[in-house]
């Protein structure tokens, strides 16, 4: 897969919120910047965003299909440094032959579940300063990466290339039994930004390494044996931290931690 291409993804991204990031400098942040809520606890995060293979029939992002990506899950954060999340996303996959060294002339749709859990490790801490100006204030960008692993549940559908699925009149035999499961490891990182104390926005990029070589309906017998399938997402994820508006989270009580 094609690392410039997610590259590019991460850059726009970025370049998306530096409005933001301008916005949250000025002496209107840091006066938002000021907090009470604490830097634990869970974290509820939805997300959106696009997916691309590396398979037998499609080995850069130039004859990806892109495909849609929503997700669901929450974040437990253990500290202001380090958290542990759960997710359950949804995506399709897609892509067709290009090589002109294997004219294969097929083309693939995948539909996949997939459940992970990760740990996620921020490069800076939540906070800001130091003493009781540090136990207050929180940082408008934070960078993290993450690691951890889970299963997909996929079911393929191959066809002939230069058509859609739901128009092609053929579609190929199954390579084997679906649907089917199969291990994942993920790893990637983004950025944060913190809007307020209840929300905030993450854009990532995440690659995952299947133990499965039947994500495009193409196994060892027709494809590269040995190689297994991989994909990287690019999303953008919106977090919620509920926040109980009580003397528990008073700034007297967290002052000074």
């Amino acid at each position: 897969m094609n690392i410039k291409f997610y590259l590019s993804v991460l850059l726009l991204l970025a370049i998306g919120f530096v409005p933001l990031y301008s916005f949250g400098q000025s002496g209107y942040y840091k006066k938002r910047g000021v907090s009470n809520a604490p830097e634990r606890g869970f974290v509820v995060q939805v997300g959106g965003g696009v997916t691309a293979i590396k398979s037998d029939i499609c080995g850069s992002w130039g004859c990806n299909d892109l495909g849609p990506n929503v997700s669901i899950g929450t974040l437990y954060k253990i500290n202001p440094t380090l958290g542990i999340s759960g997710e359950v996303d949804y995506f399709r996959l897609g892509a067709e032959e290009k090589d002109p060294a294997r004219p294969l002339n097929v083309a693939f749709q995948s539909e996949v579940i997939e459940v992970s859990g990760m740990v996620v490790l921020n490069l800076l801490d939540s906070y800001s300063g130091s003493g009781n100006y540090r136990s207050s204030h929180k940082r408008f960008v934070v960078p993290f990466v993450k690691g951890g692993a889970g299963f997909i549940y996929y079911t393929p559908s191959s066809f002939p290339a230069n058509s859609r699925l739901n128009d092609s009149q053929v579609t190929y035999d199954n390579e084997r039994k679906y649907p089917a499961f199969a291990p994942v490891f993920s790893f990637g990182g983004g950025l944060r930004f913190r809007l307020n104390d209840e929300f905030s926005i993450a854009p990532e990029l995440v690659y995952h390494i299947t133990t499965t070589d039947y994500l495009d309906n193409i196994g060892p017998r027709l494809g590269n044996a040995g190689n297994t399938d991989h994909y990287g997402l690019a999303a953008i994820k919106l977090l919620y931290t509920p926040f109980l508006k009580n003397n528990i989270f008073s700034k007297k009580n967290y002052e000074g931690r």
